[in-house]
């Protein structure tokens, strides 16, 4: 029996909104909605997700941490065109099939690369230009990364744990 998820969102005009998903969907495609805020938490009955998609949306800010539990056979996550500010990669470490992050046209100043040296097979990483990476600097020395992140090795400020 396939049961239904329902994601709850507000868009730029304070309207609640709710789109129905199936649990066995493979994409949950949420672009052009005039999202402001989300919850993604119904994501966590979704085992079968490969991609996530909020592309062109007013996102300021958004919680990853459901996607621990789905993220055995995610490999995209599209959050393109939005306002993000910041953004906290670490539940992505939950995604080894993890294939592509699109976090282009938003207004991201500094992200932190660290998990996704657990994305082995990670192809295509979308950031602007001016975005500053950052990295846990033990993970310098680990052998094998995802080739996406070696490209940007030059552009990585190395930090160690005590330093914010």
């Amino acid at each position: 029996m396939v049961s239904e998820i329902f994601i709850r969102y507000l868009t730029t005009t304070g309207l609640e909104k709710v789109s129905r998903f199936r649990t066995d969907e493979t994409t949950i495609n949420l672009d052009l909605l005039d999202i402001a805020t989300i919850d993604l938490y119904p994501l966590i009955w979704c085992e079968n997700l490969e991609s996530i998609c909020l592309r062109n949306n007013s996102l300021t800010e958004i919680d990853l941490t459901p996607l621990e539990k789905c993220g055995k056979n995610l490999n995209a996550i599209r959050l393109s065109h939005n306002r993000l500010q910041e953004i906290d990669l670490s539940s992505l470490s939950s995604c080894p099939n993890l294939l592509e992050i699109s976090l282009d046209d938003n207004r991201l100043k500094r992200v932190d690369l660290s998990p996704l040296f657990q994305c082995a097979n990670l192809t295509e990483l979308c950031l602007d230009e001016e975005v500053s990476l950052t990295a846990n600097l033990l993970l310098r020395s680990v052998g094998s990364w995802p080739e996406v992140l070696v490209e940007r090795y030059h552009k990585i400020l190395w930090k160690s744990d005590s330093i914010g």
